[in-house]
């Protein structure tokens, strides 16, 4: 994989965890961005650098960092969303069938981007 390449999968890759870590906490994008960074193991400006295309090169410790809080940010999310589904489809009838549709959607979603990342971090 080419270099231009690595960062625009890492960007893509990253964005998506700051996304999905602002929604969960409810932060501004900006808290929830330097958050994500220290949870990566990274410096707060290199992931905004990242963000804004003006990173250089994702060395081995960067990619690292960002594919080990990506893929536990997955796993955690499939099983939360797992046993959210399993209690909807526990009630019977579910109350609201479009929240069900929703949540296996988004189960389908977050399954697929982590064997896309388990596959790509072989």
């Amino acid at each position: 994989m080419s270099a231009g390449l690595y960062l625009d999968t890492a960007e893509t890759l990253a964005r998506s965890c700051v996304r999905r870590y602002a929604e969960r906490t409810g932060l501004p994008q900006d808290v929830a961005r330097d958050r994500v960074a220290q949870k990566f193991g990274w410096a707060p400006g290199t992931l905004y650098n990242l963000l804004r295309g003006r990173l250089k090169k994702l060395d081995a410790d960067l990619r690292a960092g960002l594919t080990r809080y990506a893929i536990e940010d997955l796993q955690n999310e499939i099983a939360a969303l797992s046993r959210e589904l399993e209690n909807a489809r526990g009630l019977g009838a579910p109350q609201d069938p479009h929240m069900v549709g929703k949540a296996a959607a988004l189960l389908s979603e977050a399954q697929a981007l982590h064997d896309r990342m388990i596959g790509g971090a072989a």
